[in-house]
C-alpha cells in the first residue's frame, strides 16, 4: 500500500502541499482504488447483481462506510509509522473482537481471552517504542507533528474494524455474498472519495495529474495489485466466508497480516528488523496463539 499511495502523492500533491493536502491524498487514493475495484467487480459478476434484498444493500453499506473509515486512519496512520507496527496495530481486533462479541452479541470471554489482552498491551508498549534504527532505505514512514500519533491513528482504525467484523458477521447470515460485496466496495469508494473532495481534493485531481499515473508505471502496478489482491479476492471472500465462523475466531485469522507486513517491509527494505520489533511482535502473536487455542476448544469465545 505504501508504494501505491508514494506514487499517488506524487501525482497530485505539489510541493507546497500542506497536512490537509496530505490527508486528503490519502482519502482519494482510497476513493479511487475502490471505484475502480467496483467497475471491475461488477463486470466480472453482473450476473449475480440481480435481486437485491434489504439484507445486501443496507449490509453493504454499514459495512462499506466501517471499512472506508478503518481503512483511511490506517493509510494516514502509515504516514508515520513503519509497515509492521501497522501491520501489528490493525491485528488488534482479535483482542477486540471477542470484548465486543461479549458485549454485543452476549457470548463470555474467559481467562484464556484477557491473557491474550495482556500479551497485546505488552507487545503495543515494545513496538510502539521509538526505534530510529529501524528505518530502512526505502522507507516513506515520517516524524509525525504529535507523539505516537500514527500508531494512535492505526488503534483507531483497529476498533472501526472491530465493528466491521461484527457487521459483516450480523449481515452476512442473511446476505448474498456477491451483491454485498459489490455495495460495499461501491460505498467504500464513493466515501473515501466524499472525504477526499470536503479536504479539498478538487485542486489535487488535476487533468495533468490523472494523466501522470495513466502513465506511471509504478502507480499502475501497484493500484493493480491492490486491486486485485487486497480488494475484489480478499474481500469477496471474507463475505462469502467470515459469516461461518464466529467474529473471535475471525478475527484471529485476520491476525495473519502483521506476518505477511512485516515479511514485505523487509524485502521492499522500507524498515529493518530491530530486537524490539521481534520482541513486541512475539508478544502480539503470542496473544493471537493464545486466543487461537481458545477458539478450537470454545468456538464461540
Amino acid at each position: 500500500m505504501q508504494f501505491g499511495t508514494r506514487a499517488f502523492d506524487r501525482h497530485v500533491l505539489p510541493e507546497s502541499a500542506g497536512e490537509v493536502d496530505k490527508l486528503a491524498s490519502r482519502a482519494l487514493f482510497n476513493g479511487v482504488r475502490y471505484l475502480l475495484a467496483t467497475l471491475l467487480y461488477g463486470i466480472i459478476t453482473w450476473r449475480r447483481q440481480r435481486r437485491y434484498s434489504r439484507h445486501d444493500v443496507v449490509g453493504g453499506m454499514v459495512v462499506g462506510v466501517l471499512f472506508a473509515s478503518g481503512m483511511y486512519f490506517q493509510v494516514v496512520g502509515l504516514r508515520w509509522v513503519v509497515p509492521s507496527v501497522s501491520g501489528f496495530f490493525t491485528a488488534l481486533p482479535v483482542v477486540f473482537a471477542p470484548l465486543a462479541q461479549s458485549a454485543i452479541l452476549k457470548r463470555p470471554v474467559g481467562g484464556k481471552t484477557w491473557a491474550a489482552v495482556a500479551l497485546a498491551v505488552v507487545g503495543i508498549l515494545f513496538l510502539s517504542w521509538s526505534k530510529p534504527e529501524a528505518i530502512g532505505a526505502n522507507t516513506i514512514a515520517s516524524v509525525p507533528p504529535l507523539p505516537h500519533l500514527g500508531e494512535l491513528m492505526t488503534i483507531a482504525g483497529a476498533l472501526i474494524f472491530t465493528a466491521e467484523i461484527i457487521s459483516v458477521h450480523h449481515y452476512g447470515q442473511n446476505s448474498d455474498p456477491v451483491r454485498l460485496t459489490l455495495v460495499m466496495i461501491a460505498t467504500t469508494g464513493v466515501f473515501s472519495l466524499a472525504v477526499g473532495l470536503v479536504m479539498g481534493g478538487p485542486t489535487l485531481l488535476r487533468p495533468t495529474a490523472l494523466m501522470g499515473m495513466v502513465h506511471d508505471w509504478e502507480f499502475i502496478w501497484s493500484m493493480s495489485t491492490l486491486i486485485g489482491i487486497s480488494s475484489l479476492l480478499a474481500l469477496h471472500l471474507m463475505n462469502i466466508f467470515q459469516p461461518q465462523v464466529s467474529p473471535a475466531v475471525a478475527s484471529v485469522i485476520y491476525c495473519t497480516e502483521p506476518l505477511f507486513s512485516t515479511m514485505f517491509s523487509l524485502l521492499f527494505a522500507t524498515e529493518r528488523l530491530t530486537a524490539l520489533t521481534i520482541a513486541g511482535g512475539l508478544a502480539v502473536t503470542a496473544s493471537v496463539l493464545v486466543v487461537a487455542a481458545k477458539g478450537k476448544s470454545a468456538k464461540d469465545e
